[in-house]
């Protein structure tokens, strides 16, 4: 049973009309405080005090998105509160004011979106817009991929067997530590893929025969491998001829907070990296962007060839 206080509580929170406008637009869908000021045509000041106080009772929560932040609804309310809410959305679902807000709030949408694109021209990359997110590009972009016989080298726990797998012709995820060998093995059996094995091995000695690979992969693993420069020879030994090498690591950095998760190396120069590729062809290193938030750690890509 509800206590009395509770329920003067939620009553309370409830009976006041601007945190009820808020209401009403954020259970038709998620906004941020910018297209709620648009919409109320009410301050910045007044909007995010009325939001603290609904996120504070559990009955909406926020999502960073950008540099915004946008507010809905929780799918998991308190049972009193959620009945409060439903019994007062009721009553008002049919107010003037609740019917206004709506009409305002669609008529706002009409005119965003047909600026939007040109809004957004030359900030795309910054811009949210559903679907368009870096993990499903990249996705989208791996379909194009084909890796033939495939080694990740410092595969970890297997986290990215399952999209490399459908792409290969055999799939060796190699990693030297225990338990990521067992959580790897664990992983790839609950998902059932075909054509995978995992093998415990450090990335220097890897116990397979020569040329038996068509492409061999560091995904941020070289950093955490004791000598870079022999397991850079090893892949050179596995690759076949006309087979593929792909190193994505960190750029050389001094920043002592990589240690925090294992890290051997504070990452690597390009010059490092060409170097330890001696007997390949095509072979190409660049930086890729920094990232966005400190300390800014920024990755180097290198891609090589084996010889036909």
């Amino acid at each position: 049973m509800v206590a009395v206080d509770d329920l003067g509580d939620h009553l309370r929170l409830l009976a006041d009309g601007t945190r009820l406008r808020l209401l009403h637009l954020l259970d038709a869908e998620p906004l941020t405080v910018a297209e709620l000021q648009e919409t109320l045509g009410l301050g910045q000041s007044s909007i995010s005090g009325h939001l603290a106080k609904l996120k504070q009772s559990g009955l909406i929560h926020d999502v960073a998105e950008g540099a915004s932040r946008r507010y809905r609804m929780r799918s998991d309310v308190a049972t009193h509160l959620a009945a409060a809410w439903g019994a007062v959305r009721g009553l008002s679902a049919d107010d003037f004011q609740t019917r206004a807000d709506r009409e305002r709030l669609t008529e706002l949408r009409k005119t965003n979106a047909a600026g939007w694109v040109d809004r957004v021209a030359g900030s795309l990359d910054r811009e949210y817009a559903p679907g368009r997110t870096w993990a499903a590009l990249c996705q989208g972009l791996l379909s194009f991929a084909r890796f033939g016989r495939c080694i990740d080298v410092g595969a970890g726990d297997g986290s990215m067997a399952e999209l490399l797998a459908p792409r290969c012709e055999q799939l060796t995820c190699v990693d030297p530590n225990p338990a990521m060998v067992a959580a790897a093995v664990k992983r790839i059996d609950a998902l059932r893929l075909a054509r995978v094995t995992v093998l415990p091995a450090g990335g220097e000695a890897i116990p397979l025969p020569d040329a038996c690979a068509d492409s061999v992969l560091f995904l941020q693993s070289l950093q955490y491998i004791p000598v870079p420069a022999a397991a850079l020879r090893e892949a050179v030994r596995l690759l076949a001829p006309g087979g593929r090498l792909l190193v994505l690591t960190l750029v050389a950095h001094d920043q002592a907070e990589a240690e925090r998760f294992g890290h051997r190396h504070r990452g690597f120069t390009p010059r490092q990296l060409v170097g330890w590729a001696r007997g390949l062809d095509d072979v190409r290193c660049e930086p890729l962007p920094a990232e966005p938030r400190p300390p800014h750690f920024q990755s180097l890509v290198l891609t090589a060839r084996k010889p036909e």
